[in-house]
């Protein structure tokens, strides 16, 4: 098996573990638990997890610049999650997966085209122009019919909590960090600032019930934080970060779906059609769907 194919294999356990987190993060709202309670349950099981690691290269990768560590952190971990869990506090599962992981490939191509030199063809251009209609479309159509819901309000945050994302996407390229220790690095820090923060917010986590509580657990820290911090990475060391990235676009989709499925969220023809124009804008955007001349 190629080291491309076990890239291409890591996108998609990422894809599935991503969507199951907007779920569960969506879930979480629903159950009372706050940002930093999220984090927590992120952050704590993964750092834990990952100890064998950190307390072997310390939480500092050997070799990696300050300013790489310090924005991977960040933006890959805490200032990720808190403000992904804060929007989901206002915005449903279907609004999330096109503001956060669809938005995430026009991002990321703006950002590599700054910082590591990429170009894009027509095609590819046409396609982050379908991302933006697509999910600007949904936000105004929302803003307009149901302002009262708060939901532009998750849009915001959730949009921003992605463009962190593409950041730590492309710094993360460019740092050379093996793919196992960034991701006990991410986790572990992050755990200390949720831990940090919990001293200034309340939690809701004391009076969550058992099953509720080892459902986070088991959807938060293990696979969330855990594999998927691994599997995003590797796939990252493997494939061109706008690829990759451009990979979301089966994101919304499975979060719509389980959304409708799991939490009885409707799907409006609206936004059903927003999500099939960001979904194939991306296609395009990665270069996977090509059109003939």
């Amino acid at each position: 098996m190629t080291e491309s194919t076990k890239g291409w294999i890591a996108v998609v356990i990422t894809l599935l573990i991503w969507a199951s987190f907007l779920i569960v993060t969506r879930a979480a709202a629903a159950a009372n638990l706050t940002p930093a309670d999220v984090g927590l349950l992120r952050f704590l099981p993964a750092a834990l997890l990952f100890a064998p690691v950190w307390l072997k290269r310390s939480p500092l990768p050997e070799g990696a610049r300050p300013h790489h560590i310090i924005t991977i952190a960040l933006t890959g971990g805490f200032a990720f999650v808190f403000l992904l869990s804060s929007g989901l506090q206002f915005a449903p599962v279907a609004d999330s997966g096109v503001f956060a992981p669809s938005m995430l490939p026009l991002y990321v191509a703006v950002l590599s085209y700054f910082w590591l030199g990429e170009r894009f063809g027509p095609v590819r251009l046409t396609g982050f122009a379908l991302i933006l209609i697509g999910a600007v479309g949904i936000g105004g159509w929302e803003a307009l019919t149901n302002a009262e819901s708060g939901a532009w309000r998750g849009h915001l945050l959730i949009s921003a909590a992605s463009l962190l994302w593409g950041i730590y996407t492309v710094i993360f390229r460019k740092s050379g960090i093996e793919p196992v220790a960034a991701a006990a690095m991410i986790c572990f820090w992050s755990a200390l600032a949720f831990i940090a923060l919990a001293v200034i917010m309340p939690l809701n986590i004391p009076e969550t019930a058992p099953d509720t509580l080892a459902l986070h657990i088991v959807m938060q820290g293990v696979l969330s934080g855990f594999v998927s911090t691994i599997t995003y990475g590797y796939a990252l060391s493997r494939i061109a970060p706008s690829k990759v990235a451009a990979c979301a676009a089966l994101v919304p989709i499975l979060a719509a779906l389980g959304g409708l499925v799991i939490l009885g969220e409707p799907i409006g023809m609206v936004k059903w059609i927003g999500i099939g124009v960001v979904a194939s804008g991306v296609l395009l955007a990665s270069g996977v769907w090509r059109l003939k001349s």
